[in-house]
């Protein structure tokens, strides 16, 4: 029997425009009173996190930054896994040298190497891109769309020395870029540092984290601790960075717009889409298997 279902967020559990499907949300209420638990896996931040938990009223414990975080939204339970000090090192100034609106994730907090305004700036063309005729206010009121969200837990620092000298470990690197023709051959010099795990094959949009820990690896170290087998539980992604939570998981699904890598590595490929009704149909699945 399943005992706990774990969601990617970002494409599996909400569209683009960052919204749950309310069929879903009412799917999931309906089987967390019977006593399953849900969990979100994503490579967002607490920040993002706690926005869309706060809109969704659907809460739970969170693998966040990529699998090197798990946590719940009180802070009581916190297993962190930074990155390679010398790695992280290594990977900024290529970064910095290519241009790349750079998110650097830590213990404490979002971490900057530009001003405010800047990085502001970068990251509102990024998010207008591809969206001829809508304004920024079209968009809608969550975190990752408004300045107020988005440099919410937000430091800016001078040097990666600052950040360490804060106390703060660098989890995971956001790295998105406007130009990606620019950056042809960046992931070739990332490929070259040891101890960093690459999750994005795209010059677009690069996401860094330490090679020892992802999804999957976090998800299996929590399922240890809750004494769970692989059995017990379903997962849900629709990314490369899910791929690690849905091979050799028995009960693993993707909505119909996950990506090649998911598809192939998932246990049922899904008709609906994410932030769609994926959720619901899975779930679905799983009732019909007397599973939940």
């Amino acid at each position: 029997m399943i005992k706990l279902v774990v969601l990617d967020v970002d494409g599996t559990s909400i569209d683009r425009d960052n919204q749950f499907y309310d069929d879903d949300i009412k799917e999931i209420d309906f089987y967390k009173k019977k006593g399953i638990e849900f969990m979100f896996a994503s490579g967002r931040d607490m920040n993002m996190m706690l926005d869309m938990i706060e809109k969704s009223h659907v809460d739970g414990d969170l693998i966040i930054n990529n699998g090197t975080q798990y946590r719940n939204i009180e802070g009581t339970k916190n297993i962190a896994h930074p990155m390679d000090e010398d790695a992280f090192r290594k990977m900024i100034p290529i970064l910095q040298k290519y241009n790349y609106h750079i998110s650097i994730h830590t213990t404490k907090g979002k971490y900057i190497l530009t001003d405010f305004e800047s990085y502001w700036d970068l990251h509102v063309k990024l998010l207008m891109k591809g969206r001829e005729g809508v304004t920024l206010e079209d968009l809608p009121n969550t975190t990752f769309f408004r300045r107020w969200g988005y440099l919410n837990d937000c430091t800016s620092v001078k040097s990666i020395d600052d950040i360490y000298n804060q106390g703060a470990l660098p989890l995971k690197v956001d790295a998105r870029h406007l130009n990606p023709e620019e950056a042809k051959d960046v992931r070739e010099r990332l490929d070259c540092i040891p101890h960093l795990n690459i999750s994005s094959s795209y010059e677009d949009n690069i996401e860094i984290t330490c090679a020892d820990y992802d999804k999957g690896i976090m998800l299996k170290e929590v399922l240890r601790l809750k004494g769970l087998n692989l059995d017990e539980v379903a997962t849900f992604g629709d990314g490369l960075n899910d791929v690690c939570m849905l091979k050799g998981f028995p009960y693993s699904f993707t909505p119909a717009n996950g990506c090649k890598e998911a598809k192939e590595a998932a246990t049922y490929t899904l008709t609906k889409t994410g932030g769609n009704g994926a959720i619901q149909e899975g779930l679905h699945i799983l009732k019909d298997l007397d599973l939940i």
